[in-house]
């Protein structure tokens, strides 16, 4: 007897979910979600090589996703202050871990994801995900270091499909 019942159990069983399902499904809109450039899904990292003297001084941005900068200055400021000077802007940021500047009065956090050896090449991008660089400190980057930091920008999220070549 039970046996005879298990079909019909399952049957109802299944007719009840996909009713269910598909009743949930015209009930409950899809929400319309938007990537962009970085997937913030993925947890984003500041390096632990991070230190603020060595990668203090100038930048030349060579690649880039969403609006950057062409040239970028990092100063170490007193008090433990780090500015980030582009051509119209001068931004104060606190250090809060390696590789993490967060804005002193708010703002866009910054996070240096990657920095090789020789502090010559940065990955750097905003934690919410509207932009991210690779920097260099000459415009001739070396192309294992350029794929190095593309590499860590992809582990992090980011779209690197999207990644432009900046040209001086």
């Amino acid at each position: 007897m039970y046996i005879a019942r298990t079909p019909r159990v399952l049957r109802g069983a299944v007719a009840f979910c996909l009713a269910f399902g598909l009743l949930a499904c015209t009930q409950t809109p899809v929400p319309n979600v938007q990537i962009g450039l970085r997937n913030p899904t993925v947890p984003l990292g500041g390096t632990s090589r991070f230190d603020r003297n060595r990668f203090a001084g100038d930048w030349q941005t060579v690649a880039c996703l969403g609006s950057c900068e062409n040239v970028v200055r990092y100063v170490v400021a007193t008090d433990g202050v780090f500015l980030r000077e582009t051509a119209d802007k001068s931004t104060p940021y606190l250090i809060s871990a390696p590789g993490v500047l967060r804005p002193m009065g708010g703002g866009e956090t910054l996070v240096v994801m990657w920095v090789d050896e020789g502090f010559r090449t940065a990955a750097v991008g905003d934690a919410d995900g509207r932009w991210a660089a690779i920097l260099n400190r000459s415009r001739k980057p070396a192309a294992d270091r350029i794929q190095a930091a593309t590499e860590i920008l992809d582990f992090n999220g980011w779209d690197v499909s999207q990644l432009r070549k900046i040209d001086g």
